[in-house]
């Protein structure tokens, strides 16, 4: 019989998780209520099932990047089969995205012979790419009970997600550990080379390893879609390096042929727990990735020192005292670990301190009326339904105006932003339309553009520096303050209520969240009793509100810094029942907030019509390029709606040209 080690690589993950368990128990009494454990596998159960397609394809020594675009994708391809033909079809839609994508990386890997990292990383921006062409950049709702059960069911008291993380962990565990595939799996890993020469098809194992990971990813896409309740372009977006986190933790070797779904599973729980204990905690958002980083890296460090660490913890003396430990110096010697770090280190900062090094020519390669007919607008982000409609706005302006509109999409990469501006001055567009990523971001481009003689006009976010033609945008500390009247309104007066703050770092978020402080500052009988980040985002929102439920069982009201973050909140407050005692406010003024208002599920949105905004911009960019006198700056108000005014703002909407948000 074989003898089971207390430092296998899958059982040091368990010492990890109750490592960090113990340390949440003492740190809060909420952690262990049976309702709480439920939150933590609910929240793991996305990120458990792209690491378990994961750990099939790093067994290999390979690496797939495109998991999390995959996701997207096939969420976005259900959402909408469902819509028209029925669930069934959707499933089957998005499994076989799903599948299809798998085959084209394992063809990429073994046909075309392309190194997995750079395979996958090309078919990551190629099926992100497809999404948003695909969505156009919009979430697609979904309203079939039979498909919403799979994300917002029980069994047994047990949501549903946590059986399908269960069932499914069984059945490809099974599959690796006692199949005749999982055994050719990890020869092929292990030795590609021995596995052909023993009659294995290593080319067929690793082209079905990576279809197995593009369904996990699918199925994963199918309980996100569910729980949220709409298929968002960029759900999947940073999944595939979480998964990675997780497949690393569970003691899977990056080295392989070596690893089990057990230890990835239990690092998918792991990482959970850890989100799930800071928030519990409050703890700054700032910190929060600190801790997850370090625990990645602890986790890599006893991955790679196992067995010196087990040495000295059986022994009891140095590893150095032992007769098996390899000599200090000499070709048997383990590579010292400050040089590692040092390595490391070097690598991070040249990756950090690369940049974009295009010259801006400033050469005129036009006359002044074709340059006063063409703009070009960077847009910080298109996967979110607020900028999709800035840019709709704009298109329907520029086109009234004859006015040929290049329309840039910076995916709120400040990089990106950098790039697409520096190529768009060496076309010498009659103006640059700026909406900033960030301040800082928007600074660099705006003294580009000043050097290269174009002007700007910037919306949304100031740059810090350089001048500008002028500039429009809504006034964020009033919208928070706006938020905070109405919340005060909601709750009566008196409670405790939270707060979902942006994106940090970007000025929106910083300045809507002093105006939500700010104006609490009036309503003294209620306590903001938790303050957390959710990156402007549904399907985070909907992950922090369960969690800040969870620690504050009597709150009564939610303001989200934007509406799909108060959708989220909505989201996880509808699935606890709580919506008749939970008031939720909102800021932008997008349909789907606007329903929900409507329908009583949303207290209020601070409406601020993006497209009125987008208009405007391409009027005073036309402006500018003609040579007339324009406002320098010209700041707008929102207007904040609650149920009763719904259909009266959606009649505004409509008479400026707006069909689209209020369907």
């Amino acid at each position: 019989m074989k003898k089971i080690s207390l430092f296998s690589d899958q059982l040091r993950a368990v010492w990890m998780l109750a490592f960090v368990a113990i340390a949440l128990v003492f740190a809060t009494p909420l952690f262990l209520q049976p309702s709480n454990m439920l939150n933590v596998l609910l929240t793991a159960a996305v990120v458990a099932l792209i690491a378990a397609g994961q750990t099939y394809v790093i067994i290999l020594a390979e690496i797939d990047l495109s998991v999390g675009a995959v996701l997207g994708f096939s969420a976005i391809t259900t959402a909408s089969v469902i819509s028209q033909y029925g669930v069934v079809a959707g499933l089957a839609a998005g499994l076989a995205v799903g599948a299809l994508a798998g085959l084209v990386n394992g063809v990429l890997v073994t046909k075309a012979k392309m190194p997995s990292f750079i395979a996958t990383l090309a078919t990551m921006s190629i099926f992100a790419g497809l999404t948003l062409q695909f969505s156009q950049g919009n979430p697609v709702k979904v309203t079939n009970e039979a498909f919403l059960a799979l994300g917002q069911g029980n069994l047994l008291g047990i949501p549903t997600p946590i059986w399908i993380m269960l069932v499914l962990g069984v059945l490809f565990g099974y599959i690796l550990a006692r199949t005749r595939y999982g055994r050719e799996l990890y020869a092929t890993g292990d030795n590609a080379d021995a596995a052909r020469l023993a009659g294995i098809s290593t080319d067929r194992v690793k082209i079905l390893a990576f279809m197995i990971s593009g369904v996990l990813a699918a199925t994963a896409g199918f309980i996100l879609t569910a729980r949220l309740g709409t298929a968002q372009p960029t759900a999947g977006t940073g999944l595939e390096l979480a998964a990675i986190a997780a497949v690393i933790i569970g003691g899977t070797s990056l080295a392989g042929g070596r690893g089990a779904l057990l230890g990835t599973l239990v690092g998918a729980v792991l990482l959970a727990m850890i989100d799930n204990g800071l928030n519990l905690l409050n703890v700054s958002p700032f910190l929060q990735s600190v801790v997850k980083g370090a625990v990645i890296l602890l986790a890599v460090f006893v991955d790679r020192n196992s067995g010196v660490l087990m040495r000295v913890f059986r022994s009891g003396r140095p590893a150095e005292a032992t007769p098996t430990t390899a000599p200090a110096t000499g070709p048997g010697a383990p590579a010292p670990l400050l040089p590692k770090v040092a390595m490391i280190s070097v690598v991070g900062l040249l990756v950090v301190g690369a940049g974009v090094t295009t010259a801006v020519r400033s050469t005129d390669d036009g006359s002044a009326g074709a340059q006063q007919k063409s703009a070009t607008l960077v847009i910080s982000t298109l996967n979110n339904p607020f900028f999709v409609s800035v840019g709709d706005g704009a298109k329907d302006q520029a086109a009234k105006l004859g006015v040929n509109l290049d329309v840039q999409n910076a995916n709120n990469n400040d990089t990106a932003a950098l790039n697409q501006a520096t190529t768009a001055l060496v076309k010498k567009p009659g103006v640059l339309l700026l909406d900033p990523t960030s301040s800082e971001a928007g600074g660099s481009i705006t003294v580009k553009a000043n050097q290269a003689n174009v002007p700007v006009v910037a919306f949304d976010r100031v740059p810090d520096q350089g001048k500008l033609a002028a500039f429009i945008g809504y006034d964020a500390v009033q919208a928070g303050k706006n938020g905070a009247k109405a919340l005060c309104e909601a709750v009566g007066g008196t409670g405790k209520v939270a707060e979902l703050q942006g994106l940090l770092g970007t000025s929106v978020a910083r300045d809507r969240s002093e105006g939500f402080k700010a104006g609490m500052k009036e309503c003294p009988g209620v306590q903001v009793v938790a303050v957390q980040s959710a990156d402007f985002d549904r399907g985070k929102a909907l992950d922090v509100t369960t969690n800040i439920l969870q620690a504050n069982p009597g709150i009564t009201g939610i303001y989200g810094a934007n509406d799909e973050m108060a959708l989220g909140a909505v989201a996880a407050v509808k699935s606890r029942g709580l919506l008749a005692t939970i008031k939720i406010v909102g800021n932008d003024g997008i349909g789907d907030a606007l329903a929900a208002v409507k329908s009583g599920e949303m207290y209020a949105t601070n409406a601020e019509s993006p497209f009125a905004l987008g208009q405007e911009v391409a009027k005073i960019g036309h402006a500018v390029a003609s040579g007339d006198k324009v406002e320098e700056s010209r700041v707008l108000q929102g207007k904040l709606v609650t149920g009763s005014g719904v259909d009266e703002f959606c009649s505004y909407l409509r008479g400026i040209g707006d069909t689209a948000t209020c369907k």
